[in-house]
């Protein structure tokens, strides 16, 4: 299977067309035609895949007089499973907390 049938795959129900596949395979520095090897290039792959997931994540709202529709593509979890999987910072992520500690006297 080569780089770019993986994307494929991965990209599949994202209405990517060739063209932008081919492109974010170039920009990041992938040979879509070569073999892909999960150990090599897994990481870059998963890059592309979680760039278009952030293209896709959008909240859509459909009004009509006194109603209000919202469609939500809930992508998220699955950028955020790739950040944690690469050890990659999730902007995502709740913020935590800096918690001090003060010593009252």
């Amino acid at each position: 299977m080569t780089i770019k049938e993986a994307l494929t795959l991965k990209t599949k129900s994202l209405n990517i067309t060739s063209e932008e596949l081919d492109l974010a395979i170039l920009e990041a520095g992938l040979d879509g035609t070569a073999t892909y090897h999960p150990q090599t290039d897994g990481m870059k792959v998963d890059l592309v895949w979680a760039g278009f997931l952030l293209t896709t994540i959008q909240t859509v709202e459909v009004r009509e007089d006194d109603v209000s529709i919202k469609y939500s593509t809930n992508l998220k979890g699955i950028y955020s499973a790739i950040m944690k999987k690469w050890g990659l910072p999730d902007p995502f992520a709740p913020a935590k907390p800096t918690v001090k500690q003060i010593l009252f006297s």
